[in-house]
């Protein structure tokens, strides 16, 4: 009824934009745990365990070391992450190239990437690296905390607490075995980073921002549309302005008329006159008038012609 009432009011191109505003709202899930799980593919995937005897790395979720590092990891790579196993004598390379992430060169990034090599390779020491070996290509910024901040591990994930020791206070600066069980045995929380510390990569961040701006850029595209509209109903609403039309006088058309036509006939009347001729002496000669339309006689003159001498008649100009 409302969408109706809209569209009645505002026209088209603001229904156009309501819908469209409606359909991105109901497209997203309600809650925040099922935005923060379905709305991407993923693949988070550890292809290697631990040996039996190492469950204490375990963190609270019951996650191996192996695991839990391809969460860590995965978090500066778009939650897509495969931790491969290690070859007899070989080694995980350190952070390099596009690898380079805070992420990867972080503390627990290191911690749990040894232990995830110790496990494997029966307390063998000879693959795993020094924190100075592992991190020449990391900032100094990358590699002050135990986890960046502003990041988040999916599915809930947590940080077991031994991990998240500075690798500068390990003996000769390598993770070290034995250490990290003693901090095990503290029963310290594992961490758990929050969305609330940032929103790098965290997937419901991510889609609330997005979701806020597109509501708000509907909302300014829906405001300006409504504004040309009035504007333009208000132009159509407008009186025009009246145009002055000069209506002729028919009084003046007569008189004009009138004048028009004795100015006609005066000027013919005064073509048809002989020129005149005059004498001196005793007689009489009438003169023919000038002005037909008065009465005749009106302009007669006497004059004595007796002896007298024509003269030439002198043409009326």
């Amino acid at each position: 009824m409302v969408l109706q009432w809209l569209t009645f009011s505002l026209g088209r191109w603001a229904t156009i934009m309501l819908q469209l505003l409606f359909l991105i709202a109901t497209s997203y899930p309600c809650t925040a745990s099922t935005m923060l799980v379905h709305p991407y593919v993923r693949t988070i995937v550890s292809e290697v365990g631990c040996q039996s005897g190492y469950e204490w790395m375990n963190n609270q979720e019951n996650s191996d070391p192996c695991r839990v590092v391809a969460y860590v990891l995965a978090a500066c790579f778009g939650n897509s992450w495969t931790q491969p196993p290690l070859a007899p004598g070989n080694w995980y390379n350190p952070p390099n190239g596009s690898f380079v992430t805070p992420c990867y060169c972080s503390w627990s990034g290191y911690n749990l990437l040894m232990a995830c090599t110790y496990c494997q390779s029966a307390n063998d020491t000879g693959q795993l690296l020094t924190w100075q070996n592992f991190t020449p290509n990391c900032p100094t910024s990358y590699t002050d905390e135990s986890f960046p901040s502003g990041y988040t591990l999916l599915a809930g994930e947590t940080i077991p607490y031994w991990a998240t020791i500075d690798p500068m206070t390990w003996t000769g600066q390598i993770w070290d075995e034995q250490q990290a069980y003693e901090y095990s045995l503290q029963g310290k929380p594992d961490l758990l980073p929050s969305v609330s510390t940032g929103s790098h990569s965290s997937d419901l961040a991510a889609i609330v921002g997005g979701t806020v701006g597109g509501v708000v850029f509907l909302l300014l595209s829906f405001g300006i549309c409504f504004l040309c509209k009035r504007r333009r109903y208000r132009r159509v609403r407008a009186t025009p302005v009246a145009e002055i039309k000069v209506e002729p006088n028919p009084s003046w058309q007569m008189r004009n008329r009138q004048l028009s036509d004795q100015s006609k006939t005066s000027v013919s009347q005064q073509k048809n006159v002989s020129p005149a001729t005059y004498y001196t002496g005793s007689g009489t000669q009438a003169i023919p008038s000038m002005y037909p339309s008065s009465p005749p006689g009106l302009y007669t003159t006497s004059y004595d012609t007796s002896g007298a001498q024509p003269h030439p008649a002198i043409p009326i100009i």
